[in-house]
């Protein structure tokens, strides 16, 4: 194989893997949507409005997430160690973002702690349902 071929094999590749992360993505928000709305109409508009920003700190960290998961196409050449580094920081760049946004929504924003971190929770099992859905689907 010549590296064009291998170039034009990856950049396939990553738009198969950019197609699942907006379907991921797309199926995570209407989750989260349903969710908040069913909050807001139970609860009232406090308590829907706090659920609402938890699943958008949780939408961030997805996409954080397909951020780092896309990386660069010519990354193979990079060594093992390269590789886990990035993982490494991937991974503390993503509990350092979720762990502000909480803190800032919860914090100076003023949302009820509770809804909030039960729409973060509900965000991030949409993650998991939305990526079983859509591998079952392929």
């Amino acid at each position: 194989m010549t590296s064009k071929q291998g170039y034009i094999k990856i950049h396939r590749l990553y738009g198969l893997l950019t197609l699942h992360i907006y379907r991921v993505v797309g199926m995570q928000a209407v989750i989260i949507l349903i969710g908040a709305v069913a909050c807001l109409v139970l609860r009232g508009g406090v308590f829907g409005e706090a659920m609402l920003a938890g699943g958008v700190v949780a939408l961030t960290n997805t996409m954080l997430l397909a951020w780092r998961m896309r990386g660069d196409p010519r990354s193979e050449d990079r060594s093992a160690q390269v590789h886990l580094w990035t993982f490494y920081r991937s991974s503390l760049e993503r509990f350092f973002v979720v762990g502000s946004l909480l803190a800032a929504g919860m914090g100076p924003l003023g949302f009820k702690p509770l809804p909030m971190l039960a729409g973060f929770v509900l965000g991030q099992l949409a993650l998991i349902v939305s990526t079983l859905l859509t591998r079952r689907s392929e």
